[in-house]
This record gives C-alpha cells, sequence and structure tokens, in this order.
C-alpha cells in the first residue's frame, strides 16, 4: 500500500502540491493566531504597566508600630523577613523607612518627611555625596532637595534640625526622571504650591529628606519612624500564570498583610481588569481572522480535490469492476492526502510563527517575543486535520457512488434536501448571528461570527442564483450567436464545481472589504473621540492660585488671544450631576477643535454664552476695607445673638470671606476688615449680614465703602452712598425674607431689610457684575428645553442654576453629558474657592516654548497631553490590535482566493482541453476558448460588492472598536472611499490577472493538441 500511495503522490504531483500549500497556509494561519495572541498580550500588559499610575503598579506594606531612632534601612528586621515571606515572585520590594515633622534652617522652616528608600541614589543627580552611616555621637547625614535646601538656607556641609535632631547636609539632590514610579508619584517629590515661583527643576521645598542606611542617636525617642515596604509590579509577573492566578495571588498578599497588621492597599487589581478586557477582545478578533483564512483554505481544498476527484470518477469506476474493495480505495486516498498534510504541520508551525513575528514587529505598542509553545502545534495539526477531513469529505461522493454514476463522464447533479441543506445551514448561522448582534450590548458568543457568517451566507447563495443566471444569459447568447461570451458561462453554470469556486471568491472579496471597512470607520472614530474628549489640539493641566489668576496667567502669555484658552472642567461624564466646563468664551472658537457631533458652532456657544454684563465689577485695593453703615435693631431684644459684617473678596489667591473685626451695634459706625490680599488688586463679591437669630426685623444702611493701606491709612473711598444706593448695581441673594431699598433722607444708601426668624444662612447682596441665571449651553441628554432653568454645581462647588441658552448633541471634553458656561462671568459669580481641573487649552500655533511662558506666570504644570497621543493610545488598544491582524488576514484571504482558482483549474484542466480541443476542430473560433475563468471573478466581484453593503448595514453597529464600549461620540456610517479601493482594486486585479493567465493557458494547450 505505502508503494501504491507513494506512485499516486508521483502521478498526481500537482494535487498532491495544492494539499501541502493549501493545507500548510491553513496550518500556518492557525499557528499565527495563539503565537500572535501571546505576543500581543504580552505587549499589552508591558504597554500598560509602563502608562499605568504609580498606585496601579505597586502594593505597599507598612509597619503598624512606629520605633525610636532615625529612618533606617529595615533590611535585617523582622518587618523585612516577613515581607519576603509574603511578596509573590515577579515583584520588585523597594524597603524603607520614613518619619514626619517640621525641618528647621537659618532661612526658614518646611514641613517634609525625613525618609530612608533603598536605590534612591541611583535615581538622583548629587551635588556633594549621599548620606554617609555615622557613628552614635555623630551629627547624622542627610540629603535635600534643590528647592528644600533653598527654603531652608543650607547648602552641602550645613547643618539644619529635623523636629529637635540637628543633621548635616552632605548633598543635595534633583531627581533623574520624577516620573518614575519609584517617586510614588507625588509622595516623595512634591508639586510647589501654585502661588510659588518656579523653576524647570521638579519638586518643591516639601520634598522628601533623605537618610543614610545607619544613623544612630544620641536619644533615638526624639524621632520615631515607620517601616515601610512597596511591592512592584514587574513585566515578569504575568510568566507563568495566567490573570486570575494573579488575581488570586494579589487578594491571598492583601489578606497575609491585612493578618500582619501591615495593610496592603493597591488598585493594581483595575489595571489587571483593563488588562484582561483588553486581551479577550484581541483573542476574540484574532480567532475570528485566523479562522476565516483557515476556513477559506478548507473550502479551497474542498473545491480542489472535489474538482480533480470527479475527473478521476472512470478510473474508479474501473477499478471497482476488477473487484478492488472500496476500504483499499478510502485508504489509498487517505494515505495519499495525510502525507502533505502531516508534512504541513511543521512548516505551517515555522510560517505561522515568522507571520506572527513579521506582524508584532508592525504592529504591537511594545517589544514582544513570539515563540512556539503547545498551544501552536495544537492549532497548527488542528487545521492540519481539518484540512485532511474536508479533503476526504471533497472525495466522499465519489467512493460512495455506484459504480453506473462513476462511469460517467458527468457526475449526477445533487437533487433534493441534499443540494440546499448546507445553505440552509449557513442562513440560518448568519441569521442567529445577526439578530444576537442587533439586540444590543457586547458583541459576544455567535454576534463576534456575524460579519463572517453572513459573508459565507450570502456568498453561498449569490454563487447559486450566478450559476441559475450564467445557465439562462449563456443560452440566450449562444442562441443569438455570441459564441465566446455564450459557451463561457453555460460552461460555468453546467460545471457543479464553479459554484463553490465563485462562494469563495465572493467571501474573500467581502471579508477584505468589510475588513477595510472597519479599520477605517475605527480609524475616524479613534481621531473622532480624541477631538471631543480632549477639546483641543493640546491641553494643559495646571495650578493656579485661582480662577482669576489661570484668566490673567493666559491672558498674559497670549494677550492677543490667538492660540491658548483658559478653562475649568469640573466633575466628570460619568459622574452624578452635570459637569461643567467653563471657557475664557471669547478665545473658544479659535482654540476649541471644532467637531460636528456637537451640533452647533463654537463661535455661536461663545457669543451666546457670554452676553455684555449687566455692570462693571467692583475693584479693591488696599490691605484694610472700612464700611460705613447704620444699623436698626434692638441690642436688648436680640440678647446674646450677634449680627456681624462679612465681606466675599476674590484676589489673586482666591476667594474668600473676611469678617469685621466687631459686631455690628445698633447706630452709624465705620466697620473695618482686614484684607491683605488686597494689596494688588482684588475684587468685591458680595456684602452679607450674619445673624443666625433675628429676633426683631433688622434693618441696615450701607452708606460708604473705602479702602485703606494700613490702619486707617491712605483711605481711598471705593462706592459711595449714591453709588451703594444704585439698585442696579446689586443682585438680592436671598429674596424670601430680605429685601433691598435706597435711603429716603439726605444722605443716600443701600438699605438691606431683613425678617424677623432664625437664618440658615447670611442676608446680603452680591455685586452684579455677570449675568444671573448665568447663561450656559446645555447637552440634550439632560432633559432640560431651550430657555429652561438647569441645576448644576458653580464652578466654586456651589449649587446654581443656569439659564440655558442653547441645546446641543455634545461638548468638548464632556461629550453627550455636560453644559459650557463662560468662566469669568462663573468666577464672578463664584462665592467660594476653585473646584476642578484648572487647564489651558492650546491651538496647533501655540509656540513650542508656551511651558515656560505658563511657568513664568506662576502656573505650575501638573500634565499634558494632545489629540495625537490620545489617538495614538486607541491604535493600541487590543480592539484596535485585532483590527490590524484581521485586515492581514483579509488579504491573506485574496491570495488564497487566487490559489483556489488555480487549483480548480488545474484539476480540470486536461477534460477542460480536450472538450475545447475537440469543439475547435469542429470550428469554434480561437477566441472562444480564453473564456470561463473570468466570469466567477467578475461574478464574484459584483457579489462581493453587493455582501459587503448587506453585512455592513446588518452589523456596522455592533462592531468593537474600542477596548472600553463604546465611543460617546458617533462613528461614522461610511469608510472613506479612497482608502477601500486602496486595496479592493489591488485584490480585483489580483483575480483577473490570474483568470487572464489561466485562459491563456488553457487556450494554449488547445492549440498544442489542435494544432489550430
Amino acid at each position: 500500500m505505502l508503494t501504491i500511495i507513494w506512485a499516486a503522490l508521483a502521478a498526481r504531483r500537482a494535487q498532491a502540491a495544492a494539499v501541502l500549500l493549501l493545507a500548510l497556509l491553513a496550518s500556518a494561519a492557525a499557528a499565527a493566531a495563539p503565537s500572535y495572541t501571546a505576543a500581543a498580550g504580552q505587549a499589552l500588559w508591558r504597554y500598560e504597566l509602563s502608562t499605568a499610575q504609580p498606585n496601579e503598579r505597586r502594593v505597599r506594606l507598612a509597619e503598624p508600630v512606629e520605633y525610636p531612632g532615625m529612618p533606617g534601612d529595615p533590611t535585617r528586621t523582622v518587618f523585612a523577613d516577613r515581607v519576603r515571606q509574603l511578596t509573590p515572585a515577579g515583584f520588585d520590594v523597594v524597603l524603607g523607612a520614613q518619619s514626619g515633622g517640621v525641618a528647621a534652617g537659618r532661612a526658614g522652616r518646611v514641613t517634609s518627611n525625613l525618609t530612608y528608600r533603598a536605590g534612591v541614589c541611583e535615581r538622583v543627580a548629587v551635588t556633594g555625596a549621599c548620606p554617609r552611616a555615622t557613628a552614635r555621637g555623630q551629627v547624622p547625614e542627610v540629603m535635600v532637595s534643590t528647592h528644600t535646601a533653598a527654603r531652608l538656607g543650607v547648602g552641602v556641609g550645613d547643618q539644619f534640625t529635623f523636629g529637635a535632631v540637628p543633621v548635616r547636609v552632605s548633598g543635595v539632590y534633583q531627581p533623574l526622571d520624577v516620573r518614575d514610579p519609584y517617586w510614588l508619584g507625588e509622595e516623595l517629590i512634591r508639586p510647589p504650591a501654585a502661588d510659588t515661583a518656579t523653576t524647570s527643576i521638579p519638586g518643591s521645598a516639601e520634598d522628601a529628606i533623605f537618610s543614610a542606611e545607619s544613623s544612630p542617636l544620641v536619644d533615638d525617642d526624639l524621632i520615631l519612624s515607620r517601616s515601610t515596604a512597596d511591592l512592584y509590579a514587574t513585566e515578569r509577573l504575568l510568566d507563568g500564570r495566567s490573570v486570575p492566578d494573579l488575581r488570586e495571588t494579589i487578594a491571598v498578599l492583601e489578606r497575609d498583610g491585612g493578618r500582619e497588621g501591615y495593610g496592603a492597599g493597591s488598585s493594581l487589581p483595575s489595571l489587571l481588569d483593563r488588562v484582561t478586557l483588553q486581551r479577550g477582545q484581541l483573542a476574540d478578533g484574532v480567532v475570528l481572522g485566523a479562522g476565516l483564512l483557515v476556513l477559506l483554505c478548507w473550502l479551497v481544498l474542498f473545491v480542489a480535490v472535489g474538482s480533480a476527484s470527479d475527473q478521476r470518477r472512470p478510473e474508479q469506476g474501473l477499478l471497482l469492476l476488477r473487484g478492488v474493495q472500496r476500504r483499499r480505495l478510502w485508504a489509498l486516498a487517505i494515505g495519499e492526502h495525510a502525507v502533505p498534510v502531516l508534512v504541513a504541520i511543521p512548516l505551517g508551525c515555522l510560517a505561522g510563527l515568522a507571520a506572527a513575528d513579521l506582524l508584532a514587529a508592525r504592529t504591537l505598542p511594545a517589544h514582544a517575543d513570539v515563540a512556539v509553545d503547545a498551544t501552536t502545534i495544537v492549532f497548527a495539526a488542528v487545521a492540519a486535520l481539518g484540512a485532511l477531513a474536508a479533503v476526504l469529505l471533497a472525495q466522499a461522493r465519489m467512493m460512495s457512488a455506484p459504480v453506473v454514476d462513476l462511469l460517467r463522464r458527468v457526475p449526477a447533479r445533487v437533487r433534493g434536501w441534499r443540494a440546499t441543506i448546507g445553505d440552509v445551514v449557513a442562513v440560518s448561522i448568519a441569521v442567529g448571528a445577526v439578530v444576537q448582534l442587533r439586540s444590543g450590548g457586547s458583541p459576544s458568543g455567535l454576534a463576534l461570527v456575524a460579519p463572517i457568517a453572513g459573508a459565507l451566507a450570502a456568498g453561498v447563495l449569490l454563487a447559486r442564483v450566478a450559476m441559475l443566471a450564467g445557465a439562462a444569459v449563456g443560452a440566450a447568447l449562444l442562441a443569438r450567436g455570441r459564441t465566446a461570451v455564450g459557451l463561457a458561462l453555460v460552461q460555468v453554470a453546467r460545471q457543479p464545481r464553479f459554484r463553490p469556486l465563485i462562494a469563495l471568491l465572493t467571501v474573500a472579496v467581502a471579508m477584505l472589504a468589510f475588513t477595510v471597512a472597519t479599520s477605517e470607520v475605527a480609524s475616524a472614530a479613534y481621531l473622532d473621540r480624541s477631538v471631543v474628549e480632549v477639546g483641543a489640539p493640546r491641553v494643559v493641566e495646571v495650578d493656579a492660585t485661582s480662577r482669576a489668576h489661570l484668566l490673567t496667567a493666559v491672558r498674559a502669555v497670549d494677550p492677543e488671544g490667538r492660540f491658548a484658552m483658559a478653562a475649568v472642567v469640573s466633575g466628570t461624564p460619568a459622574a452624578a450631576g452635570t459637569p461643567l466646563l467653563a471657557v475664557d468664551s471669547e478665545r473658544l472658537a479659535t482654540v476649541a477643535a471644532p467637531h460636528p457631533s456637537y451640533g452647533a458652532s463654537l463661535a455661536d456657544i461663545a457669543r451666546d454664552i457670554h452676553p455684555p454684563a449687566p455692570g462693571q465689577p467692583v475693584r479693591l485695593r488696599g490691605q484694610q476695607l472700612i464700611m460705613a453703615l447704620s444699623a436698626n435693631f434692638d441690642a436688648e431684644i436680640f440678647g446674646g445673638h450677634r449680627v456681624r459684617l462679612a465681606i466675599t473678596i476674590s484676589g489673586r489667591n482666591g476667594t474668600r470671606v473676611a469678617l469685621a473685626r466687631e459686631d455690628i451695634t445698633p447706630g452709624r459706625k465705620d466697620y473695618d476688615l482686614q484684607v491683605p490680599e488686597c494689596a494688588q488688586e482684588c475684587r468685591l463679591v458680595k456684602i452679607e449680614i450674619d445673624a443666625p437669630v433675628v429676633s426683631r426685623p433688622l434693618t441696615v444702611q450701607f452708606e460708604e465703602l473705602s479702602t485703606a493701606d494700613g490702619e486707617g491709612e491712605g483711605e481711598s473711598v471705593v462706592l459711595t452712598g449714591a453709588q451703594l444706593a444704585d439698585l442696579q448695581r446689586w443682585r438680592l441673594l436671598d429674596t424670601d425674607d430680605t429685601s433691598i431699598s435706597t435711603a429716603s433722607g439726605t444722605k443716600a444708601a443701600l438699605v438691606l431689610k431683613v425678617a424677623e426668624g432664625p437664618r440658615a444662612r447670611p442676608a446680603g447682596v452680591g455685586v452684579l457684575d455677570s449675568p444671573f441665571p448665568l447663561p450656559i449651553y446645555l447637552t440634550r441628554s439632560k432633559g432640560t428645553s431651550l430657555g429652561g432653568s438647569h441645576p448644576y454645581d458653580g464652578v466654586d462647588g456651589t449649587p446654581t442654576n443656569g439659564s440655558v441658552r442653547g441645546l446641543v448633541d455634545r461638548l468638548p471634553r464632556l461629550g453627550a453629558s455636560g453644559l459650557i458656561a463662560d468662566l469669568e462671568y462663573a468666577d464672578r459669580l463664584a462665592v467660594a474657592s476653585q473646584n476642578g481641573s484648572e487647564e489651558v487649552w492650546l491651538a496647533r500655533s501655540a509656540p513650542t516654548d508656551v511651558l515656560d511662558r505658563l511657568r513664568e506666570q506662576g502656573l505650575v504644570v501638573r500634565g499634558d497631553r494632545t489629540i495625537t497621543q490620545v489617538r495614538a493610545d486607541f491604535d493600541r488598544q487590543g480592539a484596535a490590535l485585532a483590527l490590524r491582524f484581521n485586515v492581514f488576514a483579509a488579504l491573506a484571504g485574496v491570495l488564497i482566493g487566487a490559489a483556489g482558482m488555480v487549483a480548480t483549474a488545474s484539476a480540470e484542466q486536461r477534460a477542460r482541453v480536450a472538450t475545447l480541443v475537440a469543439l475547435r476542430r469542429q470550428g469554434l473560433p480561437p477566441r472562444a476558448v480564453r473564456g470561463g475563468y473570468g466570469w466567477p471573478v467578475a461574478f464574484a466581484v459584483g457579489s462581493g460588492a453587493l455582501v459587503t453593503l448587506v453585512i455592513w448595514l446588518l452589523t456596522r453597529g455592533g462592531q468593537r472598536l474600542f477596548s472600553d464600549g463604546r465611543s460617546p461620540v458617533p462613528t461614522p456610517d461610511w469608510p472613506t472611499v479612497d482608502r477601500l479601493l486602496l486595496f479592493a482594486v489591488p485584490a480585483v486585479v489580483l483575480f483577473a490577472l490570474t483568470a487572464v493567465v489561466l485562459g491563456r493557458i488553457t487556450a494554449a494547450s488547445v492549440r498544442r493538441r489542435s494544432g489550430r
């Protein structure tokens, strides 16, 4: 039997080579999937680990008891031994100790931590030397930061005290990379206060002060320190263990650490959740792409071997007539095709490894090793065995056919339910997948294969239509004398093997077009979401002393308003309430990035949220406020209930309430309030009378407001009685039981009347220098109609209401939920300090040194992100990586389709040439012998375009484009045509060239055998 099998392989070398090639492709695709998935999962872990927040990368263990003495190396303590026992493999441990206190030098004092931390000297640039161990009785050595040294007024060799302990400065350090997780975010290198002068050196005067390994004190009780251990997750953490195992390991660590009293707080599980989610999405996408390739390979083998088997039907019939048993024929068929399949398994593993390595090098966000493991070999073997099953299934009909049917040159047609059962199954699976996908929720299960199932079902049905239409049109053309085209169509329609070939080419074209279209839409969706979520080409998060400081600083950096805008964002779309975006509206249209999903132009929004102010702000300059007022109430009835004057002012350092030195008494009197922040300039916000209990109606006349430089020196009138009496200047804060009027006597004044009763808040007036309620634009998702009033928390966190001047679908930075208001007006209405994130939005035209300019204005730069960076982050997620693999798989599917044409043509070449030779001898024109192969391509291209359109309409809403769910910004409905044509046209050209070459080969064979 082995000799016969070898002879069969030698005799049918072309078919054996086709089986070997297609089985190799199937094995390579199957092997590439787990190899690429493993490498991409590793790269995702490394990327997420590199971009995670410090607390997401570490677990902190801390000794519950403080011990006397300088913070030193706890390596040889019981705590360190227990930490080593608790630490799982894959964590790097950094031991340390710290003590909080106050450092005092000749130039100043600073609150800081005296810290020992292993490895600090390798991560700093030191002027002087790192601290060294000292003996008892010697002054301990420490290392301070540049900022701490400046605040204390010390240098190398100088001394200062920490608590009651004198220490000597051995070195002054600067951190090499403040973003290194070693610094624990801002725990060791503290950010500077917003009102302090900043430099290019990160940190502040409150940076950690580092001690040596061992420095005993004369009196250890003067300092108490606590040992700590930070366990950092490394790339080795996932080696040899799954994410669920790792999650269990961390849970055990937290449990055991808690039992020891060390605690074990960490956000590492949230990092693992992100990695798990993205790995799952990646695996689903890659398996679908590789599965499509394997399926196409099986289909090509089925078509090619089935065609070849049909050509050998008479040979099979003669063998059966001569008494050869069918089981021997099956053994021969299995052996003939098992040899190339077995050879394909190791070759497929190597080819899949090479393909995965090439793809990983081009697509992954971080380096990852691609290797062959047991999973890779199993997948390759399954794909190869599936190829063998497809080969045997293609021959099953011939092996089981009666001898009479085998001796026929044309196989009998399959009729009845057997002819349609495959179509029914394919359509049923496709319908179920599409229904599940369109039912909503995240795609899973059968919904994941909806595009592939839809393409297969449509391809099978359209191939049947193509066969019927080809027969009808071919017969009509032959009747009209169109021999070349008519004969080609009739030949295609009469050969059953062309139907699966047309279905194969249809699926290849449809999946290429669909995958490229999905990739193009994803790319556009990534950009759209980045534009909306960032808000401007570049957004810099800063710290300012106040909202006024933020506005002033940004306007100083960009006086003309060409490239910079101040903004404050409070709340998030995921939080309760209505998020607020407050912007310097005059710059909004120039700086912010426009997007059609907003539903309104930025210029219209800016105009409507910044109408003319009803009045001008009241500016104050001086360190003292003096209010002349007359109060009318019965002091005896009020008893011990105080009546106090409170004035809210807003300056560079924020908004606060200043109280008069003395309580208000009946009669006229001048009341002074200390406001040192107004020495430069500040703004009057409101004037209030604080009386928690009003025993009888209370009347207060505000007659004059003045400022002074000191104790009454350099007094200057800010508001006269007439100006105070101008009711257009004021807004009554509480309209329920208070009222305002003007004095009727010769001396003008503003009169505030407070009704009798207990009060939960002061009564008073606010300066009407901003529209009230604040004009806002609101997203339609909030349900408030145009012109209505919508509640929200202001920029100071105070509940208030806004007047809806316009409705939009989305807003920059906030997406589909939130409101936008003018920052300057919102600040004028604020009565407390800032609330939310302070930002500077920058246009693309911003100068390269803009961050330095912002620092010169006293702003502290916290973070910096751009639309380009956020767009790149989306490209590194698991869903995006899966899309890239699918594009690669679709391109490989086109090559498999071309190979299927070649394999089918090779299988039927002899019979086709014999038929055409006979026709040529009967007078068939030469041009008629070239047709036949082009028509399956033409049918497949047209049906592929139709299938792409259908499955796009059915499944586009359920495609997984983002790893964190659906985008808050609508994804584009259609891809751009140019990119689609960039991939589709070469595929069609490849099919067309293959058909032309096959036609010319057939024509040459006919010409050689017929002599014509």
